[in-house]
């Protein structure tokens, strides 16, 4: 719909005769076709012309009439409609304006960029299959805003500002020379993706853009970096490389002595959360055991012995909601496997004087997956005995 918008107006921008710039709209002198038409009523239905026209015929001032009065009488070469235009419209989804500087001075604009854009300075329409340079840059420009914002939030600044030693406060306003330089983020990404070093990650790029821009304004702050995009990231690139070549062995230890305890603790919580479900099944039974009454084989249509089935159902029902249970948890410890053995074999790739300590504290965690797992297969089996002993009780209930 957007894309129809902008190409009705531009069909009518185009059309327009003795085209003149008045209080913030186009007016002009059109000759109308069917076509013509089905174009301004996009534009009516958009809100960006009035539908109501006054028109000359051979030069002489005629009438005036809406777009639902048209005939095709009215689209004679002779006839000239005085048709507006509203020059400036700029909308989430579509903007309509008089160059780059429009759209780049809208703060919102630049934030959450509009795909469909018509330009009445150059009568250019943009659309996202558009292959121009500047436009493709201003399609990029909401990444650089998503990561300040990023740090931003994770230094308790709102959107817009960077608490790193001092406040560093941006603008989101550009110029259209901004956009002749291309933005690629890949590398920052990339590091901040990184599960390892998290905080240092956010703490150097912090650093680095106050280091970067603090002596500009905040309106230009933004403007700069887009400017200097690829300065920043060497920088930083050199100070992260600077900070794993300096990590001592003590924060190497403490990371991943730290991590060990971390996932030790996960793995035993698995069983320790569903320990007092366990408990459940003893005393069930036991309840159980307390409630099967001897029958004689005669009695098997007495209420005893309906009692004694729904007992042995109650308990089978139980047992099988509890082993059901405690085969979920190998799923769980599946996770947490594939989930600290990427961790730690990424330490061992970046420590490799200490691969073999961390192997060992990885080891660790394997030996505490493998107590909980035979706890979760001892439960398992004890279910089923408790069950059998239930069942074989209400067998001997009719012996």
């Amino acid at each position: 719909m957007q894309q129809q918008i902008l190409e009705a107006y531009s069909a009518i921008f185009a059309a327009l005769e003795c085209r003149t710039l008045k209080e913030g709209e186009f007016q002009g002198e059109l000759r109308l076709t069917d076509e013509l038409k089905k174009n301004l009523e996009i534009l009516e239905e958009a809100g960006l012309t009035s539908g109501a026209y006054d028109f000359t015929k051979n030069g002489e001032p005629a009438s005036s009439a809406n777009l639902s009065q048209l005939k095709p009488g009215h689209y004679a070469d002779n006839i000239l409609f005085n048709v507006d235009l509203s020059a400036q419209e700029i909308k989430p989804d579509y903007a309509i304006c008089s160059n780059w500087n429009d759209i780049l001075a809208n703060e919102l604009r630049v934030k959450s960029p509009v795909r469909y854009i018509f330009f009445t300075d150059t009568a250019l329409l943009f659309s996202p299959s558009n292959n121009d340079e500047k436009y493709r840059n201003y399609l990029s420009i909401h990444k650089v805003y998503k990561l300040i914002a990023e740090l931003a939030e994770l230094t308790e600044g709102g959107d817009k500002t960077i608490f790193y030693e001092r406040p560093l406060s941006f603008q989101f306003v550009l110029r259209e020379i901004d956009l002749e330089h291309s933005i690629d983020l890949q590398a920052i990404d990339k590091l901040l993706s990184k599960d390892l070093h998290k905080e240092a990650i956010t703490c150097l790029i912090c650093k680095e853009l106050v280091s970067f821009l603090k002596d500009k304004a905040p309106k230009q702050r933004f403007s700069y970096l887009i400017q200097h995009m690829s300065s920043l990231i060497s920088n930083v690139l050199l100070s992260y490389q600077g900070y794993v070549e300096n990590y001592t062995f003590d924060k190497a230890r403490k990371e991943y002595m730290e991590k060990r305890t971390e996932y030790v603790s996960k793995i035993h919580e698995i069983f320790d959360k569903i320990a007092t479900k366990l408990l459940s099944l003893p005393a069930g039974i036991w309840f159980a055991t307390t409630q099967i009454k001897l029958v004689e084989a005669a009695g098997l249509n007495t209420m005893t012995y309906a009692k004694n089935v729904s007992v042995v159902i109650t308990v089978l029902v139980l047992a099988a909601l509890l082993i059901f249970n405690l085969v979920g948890q190998f799923s769980t410890l599946k996770i947490l496997n594939k989930e600290y053995s990427g961790v730690f074999d990424e330490l061992a790739k970046a420590y490799e004087d200490e691969a073999s300590d961390i192997r060992n504290a990885k080891g660790n965690i394997e030996s505490a997956q493998f107590q909980v797992e035979i706890k979760l297969y001892l439960s398992i089996i004890a279910a089923l005995v408790l069950l059998g002993l239930t069942i074989w009780l209400f067998c001997k209930a009719y012996n």
